[in-house]
């Protein structure tokens, strides 16, 4: 989702991924990996907005098998929830705001529990809450009871990045370092957006290796040489070597995202053909479960 000021870009800083990653045979002995191809429904906020049956079903006529939902598309939740189902959908992971987190956490795990949700997500923080380094650690405090009492009700929560969590303060200190080290890592895991790491002049690779016990959730959103969001595999972005590190550090639900589009389901379809021609030990299952 596009909620994130646009960041330094460095195209060298982003393409220097280190060398010598050993990838286990296990891995490559595998050759249907246990994740589903996802796409957060954000990318096709309008499209859903004006037919939720219809683009449900041409999301998974084009070979999805998850999704990843923004808010619910002026519907109820179990009215999406049989949407879902009409058409071999499932979703194991939602955004929910930061506001209603704190507000009616009791409704979010409601919603969760109606579409199936396993995954709650915070999708960012209204610039006026973090201004400081002190508001930051007070944002992870309010996220620590969250996801404490997300675990209660057997959910897990996670908070999902832009660039701004990488810009650092005066003394060096990032909102993406504290949210790690002020976090309980049994509380609070991460969703990756891969674009926005890169959109800071980072490397989303070497962030999937260091965070490979925080980071649950990935959104594959690839990046145009003009700074733009565009189709996985069209981009900059090292997309192959990508899905590898988020599968070896045990990811299992990666989510496509393209925050704006001419045609957004024609783009999810030339995504999702990147994704299938993928070597055999990355590719995406698509069978039923």
């Amino acid at each position: 989702m596009s909620h994130g000021r646009t960041g330094a870009f460095s195209r060298r800083s982003l393409l220097a991924v280190p060398a010598g990653f050993a990838v286990p045979l296990g891995v490559l002995a595998q050759p249907r990996p246990p994740w589903r191809p996802g796409l957060q429904l954000y990318t096709v906020r309008d499209a859903l907005a004006a037919d939720v049956g219809g683009t449900l079903r041409r999301v998974a006529d084009i070979g999805y098998r998850e999704v990843e939902l923004a808010d619910l598309p002026g519907v109820a939740a179990r009215s999406m929830r049989e949407s879902l189902q009409r058409y071999g959908l499932q979703a194991p992971s939602m955004h929910a705001s930061y506001d209603s987190l704190r507000g009616d956490f009791a409704a979010v795990v409601a919603e969760a529990r109606t579409l199936g949700a396993t995954y709650v997500v915070c999708p960012s923080v209204d610039a006026g809450e973090r201004r400081t380094a002190d508001d930051w650690k007070k944002v992870c405090r309010a996220l620590n009871g969250i996801g404490r009492a997300a675990r209660s009700q057997d959910l897990v929560l996670a908070y999902h990045n832009h660039d701004f969590e990488f810009a650092p303060f005066d003394d060096g200190a990032t909102p993406f370092r504290l949210l790690l080290t002020e976090t309980d890592p049994h509380d609070v895991k991460l969703e990756l957006d891969v674009y926005w790491v890169a959109k800071a002049g980072l490397d989303p690779v070497q962030h999937l290796r260091n965070g490979a016990n925080r980071i649950a959730l990935v959104h594959l959103k690839d990046l145009g040489a003009d700074g733009s969001t565009v189709e996985v595999g069209s981009g900059v972005l090292p997309m192959e070597e990508i899905v590898r590190t988020a599968l070896l550090a045990g990811v299992r639900h990666l989510f496509v995202e393209q925050d704006d589009s001419p045609d957004p389901l024609a783009s999810v379809a030339t995504s999702f053909r990147f994704l299938e021609q993928l070597p055999s030990d990355l590719r995406p299952n698509t069978t039923s479960p």
